[in-house]
């Protein structure tokens, strides 16, 4: 029930106001303790029906000048508060009074249940914006680390896969070196045949005296391509027995970075989900930080 003005002048009306009053008075008197027991900077306005009966500004929050004995206006929630008889609760962004609070007033009734005035608190909400602000930071600097560990999960994966081909493509080396191996002795052996068939040749052509000079001749050529063909053979696996070290070498290597980009992929993959977990904290943060 909202009562009027008048409520309080009839014959009795001496002692209504006196009782509400002293209400009134009560509540001014623990307003310093109220202010101390809420945790975050805050001030408080005390009213009656009409005015602002006491003010107690916070450490930094302030309107700025001594409001007591000020009318009521229809913006104030103690106005909002004593004309509805309702809990008035509303934000002020920093732009009204150059900081943001939030005021929640509430009506206070005698023990008719009247409402003789109300009382309001404004709670600072500037470190409900920093809160938010460090959380958007942080929520938004682990999206982008998120990103980039996810993308260096994925190229390291790809370096890994690469990496294997490697490995396939050196074994596959080292058996078509070995390959070369058995051809290289085939020629060494037909080298050796054909130096030891033109040998035989030399010899038979001796013995044909005059006749056998011309034979002689070819038979020379075979021996010098004989030796020539045996002396590349030579040359020839003595690079590719170069080319193998260096291969399995190689193959080594391969393996061992192989090892390290399986590891890379898997550590990558665990700072994913860490960062993943820092964003969802982050996130908690930031909805924790609205409630403050």
């Amino acid at each position: 029930m909202i009562e009027s003005k008048d409520e309080y002048s009839t014959s009795e009306g001496k002692v209504g106001l006196s009782l509400m009053n002293d209400r009134l008075q009560s509540i001014i008197n623990t307003a310093p303790l109220i202010q101390k027991l809420v945790p975050l900077d805050c001030m408080i306005g005390i009213s009656d029906r009409e005015k602002f009966l006491h003010y107690l500004p916070g450490r930094a929050i302030s309107i700025g000048r001594d409001i007591r004995g000020e009318r009521l206006s229809s913006d104030d929630g103690l106005y909002h508060a004593v004309h509805s008889g309702k809990e008035h609760i509303v934000k002020l962004p920093r732009e009204v009074f150059g900081f943001p609070f939030r005021s929640v007033a509430v009506p206070i009734h005698d023990e008719k249940g009247y409402v003789i005035g109300a009382i309001a608190l404004g709670v600072s909400l500037q470190t409900q914006e920093s809160l938010l602000s460090i959380a958007q930071m942080i929520v938004t600097s682990s999206q982008e680390i998120s990103a980039a560990t996810k993308e260096l999960a994925q190229s390291a994966e790809e370096l890994s896969l690469q990496q294997e081909l490697l490995s396939r493509l050196s074994n596959e080396v080292l058996e078509q070196v070995k390959k070369t191996d058995q051809i290289l002795k085939f020629i060494n052996d037909v080298a050796m045949k054909s130096n030891l068939l033109g040998l035989n040749a030399s010899i038979e052509a001796s013995r044909a005296g005059e006749q056998g000079k011309g034979f002689a001749v070819v038979a020379e050529e075979i021996r010098k391509m004989a030796v020539n063909s045996a002396q590349s053979v030579k040359e020839i696996r003595e690079i590719l027995n170069i080319i193998k070290e260096r291969v399995t070498i190689m193959n080594s290597k391969i393996t061992q970075t192989t090892d390290i980009g399986h590891q890379q992929v898997a550590a990558t993959e665990e700072i994913h989900a860490s960062v993943q977990e820092f964003a969802d904290s982050a996130q908690k943060i930031e909805d924790v930080a609205k409630i403050v």
